[in-house]
């Protein structure tokens, strides 16, 4: 059985170790953790993101008895900004994908930083485990303050008291500015009611899952960030053309529905930039066989923006049912089509110039060295091996999984 390669992740946001301990992130292995979760302490032993770093050691070395394919980390942000946080923890992540080879996280935190990093690990590895380390405070500090002010913290909590009253008030303000304050109460009832629906049916935290993913890949430092930018630019665009097309009247509801059609193509413009960035990186970090994937996404994206448009057309009774149940046969043919091409297309089938610079595995989880290069007509490829001669090996010797090669028994 394929060993995993785990990391053992802990994150200070703040960067508590920089500002107080003069450390700079990322921390990685067991003795730099031990010397720096030691020196923010002596620092100042009222701060929990020490106990956080012992807490991943001792994390680190319980999986260490089972597993010596894991290694711990330490992340650091950037003061209380979220932005310049996300950036520079985006950057640190960036570097360990590069340096080292990783399937899944442990997540040791003391609960701040829970809601921001996970969004940020998406994508990069499988969450195993999330360990709460809870710090034992005096009596004094475990006040009814404390414990409010360490409850807003929580971002459900916050949405609930800041956000809803600062949506209301939001609506006011647009409403008594465009001179409509007879339609507040609508156009606040139109706006709960969305959100009470996305959060009834689980759809909240995958839209602030998805919102951190993209604003987390938004990166100078990558040849994806033009299509990301472009991406957020004709979604705002058609925010701005769904509002100029909304009309306030008796009829509200079918004010909405063709408000919000107006931004049918500009949502799906920008969710296929973004696919198409998130490809760019995928080549670009040596994930290719996501590549399928995307193209999935991107098809799909286009076949459900065929059918939401065909039924508001029969909602605007601009087309008959006829039409709509049309729309849903051939959306349901062309995505036979589709995936009909993916597999076609799928680099895992093929010997391909994009497995060049791939980790090579044997069956149990060890590293044995690196793609050199690749024979398309012997359908090969030339294995570097650590310490050893170069070695050629064909397709039926080795399986391409999650963007690394592993070796089948006997090699």
């Amino acid at each position: 059985m394929v060993k995993k390669n785990i990391i053992v992740l802990c994150v200070d946001r703040d960067n508590d170790l920089g500002k107080k301990a003069g450390i700079k992130g990322p921390v990685v292995g067991r003795a730099d953790n031990l010397k720096a979760a030691t020196k923010l302490a002596l620092a100042d032993p009222t701060e929990s993101d020490a106990n956080s770093i012992f807490a991943s050691i001792k994390k680190f070395d319980e999986i260490k008895k089972t597993n010596s394919n894991v290694e711990i980390v330490t992340l650091t942000g950037h003061g209380k900004s979220s932005f310049q946080s996300d950036l520079k923890l985006t950057e640190q992540l960036d570097w360990l994908e590069k340096k080292h080879e990783i399937d899944s996280f442990v997540l040791v935190s003391d609960g701040a930083e829970d809601e921001q990093i996970l969004p940020l690990l998406t994508g990069r590895g499988k969450i195993l485990s999330k360990e709460l380390v809870i710090v034992k405070q005096s009596k004094p500090v475990e006040s009814l303050y404390y414990t409010l002010r360490e409850a807003l913290r929580d971002p459900f909590l916050s949405r609930i008291v800041f956000g809803i009253p600062g949506l209301i008030l939001l609506v006011y303000t647009i409403m008594f500015a465009l001179g409509a304050e007879q339609q507040f109460f609508q156009g606040v009832s139109l706006i709960l009611g969305i959100y009470l629906l996305l959060k009834g049916f689980g759809f909240e935290n995958r839209i602030i899952l998805t919102t951190h993913r993209i604003t987390s890949s938004i990166s100078v430092q990558r040849t994806s960030f033009p299509f990301y930018i472009g991406g957020l630019f004709i979604f705002i665009f058609g925010l701005i053309t769904g509002y100029g097309s909304f009309t306030f009247g008796p009829d509200i509801a079918l004010s909405t529905v063709t408000a919000i059609q107006g931004t049918y193509l500009f949502t799906v413009l920008a969710i296929l930039f973004g696919l198409i960035g998130r490809g760019v990186d995928a080549i670009h970090l040596k994930k290719a066989p996501e590549l399928r994937r995307y193209f999935l996404y991107a098809v799909s994206t286009i076949l459900i923006w065929f059918i939401l448009d065909s039924g508001t057309l029969v909602f605007l009774r601009q087309a008959d049912l006829n039409f709509f149940l049309f729309s849903i046969l051939l959306s349901f043919i062309v995505l036979l089509i589709a995936f009909r091409i993916a597999d076609s297309i799928d680099v895992r089938n093929f010997i391909t110039d994009l497995l060049v610079g791939l980790p090579v595995y044997n069956n149990e989880g060890a590293l044995v060295g690196k793609v050199k290069s690749v024979n398309k007509n012997k359908k090969t490829i030339l294995l570097t091996k650590t310490g050893q001669k170069r070695k050629e090996i064909t397709k039926d010797k080795f399986e391409l999984r999650e963007g690394r090669i592993i070796l089948v028994s006997g090699n």
